[in-house]
């Protein structure tokens, strides 16, 4: 399919779309990656969830999300600064039943990142139970956002990455229109954690 003729759409739009396939409850633990920045929790709050986490590497970008937010909307996130691959205070908190992530795994540059976000990846995905879905440019757009270098993926390229652990379900191309109006050719990808994992979940700290 042709960049030139996909539609220009609302990210949230695509991510609350598969969302919905995955039937969560509302009080299902939901963690947003590169949240500092992203209206997906604004998205999420509005739809009635309760039981949010949002992780960014920027102290300051949390922190201005969260004033952005009425009172009673903050009582339903936990704001946690982290580095998915230093990761602390994620690794502190319980198994996850949906890891969303569409800002910090094409900043991914080094093959020992990539790495170091698939196994926390693996360690907070709960099995059986746990979904992931990721929003991931694809080849043939920018190469950059800003000064930050992109890590294109194709819909095969992020099956791979994610390994046999991980079915999956659906996805979705698209594209994201960004603030300075440059179109970014998208992927949207749902998976399904595998009951059974190739490594055993939460073995070792």
């Amino acid at each position: 399919m042709s960049f030139s003729h996909l539609p220009a759409v609302c990210v949230n739009e695509e991510a609350q779309h598969l969302l919905a396939l995955t039937d969560l409850t509302l009080d299902a633990p939901i963690l947003d990656l590169g949240a500092g920045s992203s209206t997906f929790l604004e998205a999420l709050l509005h739809a009635g969830y309760t039981n949010l986490i949002a992780a960014d590497t920027s102290a300051a970008a949390l922190q201005a999300h969260r004033q952005q937010l009425p009172p009673a909307a903050r009582e339903h996130v936990l704001w946690l600064v982290d580095d998915v691959t230093h990761a602390r205070e994620l690794r502190a908190l319980n198994p996850i039943l949906l890891w969303h992530d569409r800002a910090m795994l094409p900043l991914l540059q080094l093959p020992a990142q990539q790495a170091a976000y698939h196994e926390l990846l693996g360690y907070m995905v709960q099995p059986g139970q746990g979904w992931v879905l990721l929003s991931v440019p694809r080849p043939g757009g920018p190469t950059h956002l800003g000064d930050l270098p992109l890590q294109p993926y194709t819909l095969e390229a992020l099956v791979a990455f994610l390994g046999s652990d991980y079915a999956l379900q659906y996805q979705r191309w698209y594209e994201h229109l960004l603030p300075d109006g440059t179109r970014l050719p998208s992927l949207y990808a749902l998976f399904k954690r595998q009951q059974q994992s190739a490594t055993p979940f939460r073995a070792a700290l």
